[in-house]
């Protein structure tokens, strides 16, 4: 690394050791964060067996209790109409919805039949609502982690900019003072892409015709 190897004329320009050792720190966030990033959000995320067997079984508890349940809202008012509002239609409702079912459960299990199993439904509850919430949970935090790195990246690449920028302009101003000897070139940012991109040199117009000549 030329600041390293001219690290004592640098100092000279005021990006010493210190500077350099930000430098450094900074290049190895950005490429932690670069590198990291497929597998902190995979991290986060649960299997698709997993998540697919805890909603299978949240769909399936749903369905007993709503079958418990319907049977005395036909005759109870009040339990319809909580049992309507818990139902769920997606599955990211069934969080809220199965707390909202095993509480109305609690509240009229004395009204229920006697071979229902309700204490049962409430371990389920309990569990399936853990789990959910941990599937929910991840999902949400692999949308917004990618968002969350690229900000964090984004920075990084304005502060090693800025870094960069500086070593430049000391390097052309050392090679200027005959302190370095290496080409002026050497201390400019390069930018590489693919040779269509660049612009294509226009070509000179043509000389206008002469004119006919009139018989």
């Amino acid at each position: 690394m030329l600041w390293r190897l001219f690290l004592s004329t640098f100092t000279e320009y005021g990006l010493g050791p210190e500077a350099l050792s930000e430098f450094e720190a900074a290049v190895a966030a950005h490429l932690a964060l670069v590198e990291g990033r497929p597998g902190a959000i995979a991290a986060k995320s649960l299997s698709i067996a997993d998540r697919d067997a805890t909603i299978h079984a949240a769909w399936v508890w749903v369905g007993k209790v709503g079958a418990a349940l319907g049977k005395l809202a036909r005759e109870d008012a009040d339990c319809a109409t909580k049992l309507n509002a818990a139902r769920p239609d997606e599955d990211d409702e069934l969080w809220w919805s199965i707390g909202a079912m095993a509480s109305l459960m609690q509240e009229k299990a004395g009204q229920l039949a006697a071979s229902v199993p309700t204490a049962d439904r409430q371990a389920e509850a309990t569990g399936l609502r853990e789990r959910l919430a941990v599937i929910f949970a991840a999902a949400s935090e692999a949308k917004q982690a990618p968002v969350q790195d690229t900000a964090e990246i984004d920075e990084l690449d304005g502060q090693l900019y800025l870094m960069m920028r500086d070593f430049f302009e000391a390097g052309r101003n050392a090679v200027r003072a005959g302190l370095i000897d290496r080409p002026t070139s050497t201390f400019r940012f390069t930018f590489i892409g693919p040779a269509a991109s660049r612009r294509a040199a226009t070509p000179p117009a043509a000389p206008p015709a002469a004119p006919t000549p009139q018989a």
